[in-house]
């Protein structure tokens, strides 16, 4: 399990892949994990960055249409710094065919691009051309309210996070972003110290209905955003009861948090 031990993710899928050396899905899967594994290590980040972008390049050879190979391709090279590999020639030209595979995608990557190079100015003109052209869909609201919660505008945030879990979700895309928007409404609201019971209606609903999907917030990290708002709402009790359960969990940073959270009670 990626969230709770990457060590061990890492030995599962160098395994597999000694099996599956031509499965695309591995090798992406390969990179994602490297990914995480050189954000999170100083000594060896440059060996796991390598061996991500090169498990995600290996991907997109292997299946140059699903856009989810090219989607972590690109996210690689827009994070990256140079030094670890990041070419962000390489995000456009990724960018580019993503459009011709979906304008949608392409558009979404397009701002996420934007974004990641601190050009919030381009990136929020993008953003309002797409909410207007796809007005009826949850993603492009869900995007404006992680750009807004990201220049700490709390309100904003929660306006546009509450107007994408009103949206309908017919495409998978579409549900994921639906339930992220639940899940960050929630984290605003903790953020923010504002909004608490509409955060925490929210947080109880991804917690009981979010489907078990790549790119949604791990629940237990829901949890731990629900006892914040719980003890911002008066509610200590209950909250030292999810902290201490959370301390037990797999996931070290997850764990770490929630003991020192429970500590504070």
């Amino acid at each position: 399990n990626m969230d709770s031990d990457l060590d061990e993710a890492v030995d599962w899928i160098e395994q597999a892949l000694e099996v599956n050396f031509n499965n695309a899905e591995v090798y992406y899967v390969r990179g994602a994990i490297m990914g995480r594994q050189a954000s999170g290590s100083i000594f060896s980040a440059l060996s796991y960055a390598e061996k991500s972008v090169n498990s995600f390049t290996k991907a997109v050879e292997l299946q140059p249409d699903p856009i989810k190979y090219r989607k972590g391709l690109m996210q690689f090279h827009t994070s990256a710094p140079d030094i670890a590999g990041g070419d962000l020639e390489i995000a456009k030209v990724q960018i580019e065919k993503l459009r011709q595979l979906d304008p949608k995608v392409g558009l979404e990557a397009e701002i996420n691009y934007e974004w990641s190079q601190d050009n919030d100015a381009l990136a929020d003109t993008l953003l309002q051309r797409a909410k207007h052209t796809y007005n009826d869909i949850p993603d492009f609201f869900f995007q404006a309210g992680m750009l807004q919660q990201r220049k700490e505008n709390y309100q904003a945030a929660f306006e546009e996070l509450t107007r994408a879990i009103s949206k309908n979700a017919d495409t998978q895309e579409s549900v994921v972003a639906k339930y992220n928007a639940l899940y960050q409404l929630g984290r605003t609201s903790v953020l923010g110290e504002t909004n608490i019971d509409a955060g925490i209606m929210a947080l109880k609903q991804y917690l009981s209905e979010a489907p078990d999907l790549d790119g949604l917030s791990p629940k237990p990290w829901a949890e731990f955003r629900l006892a914040n708002l719980m003890v911002l709402n008066a509610q200590k009790l209950e909250a030292k009861r999810i902290y201490l359960r959370l301390a037990k969990a797999d996931n070290k940073a997850l764990a770490k948090q929630a003991k020192k959270a429970a500590k504070k009670i």
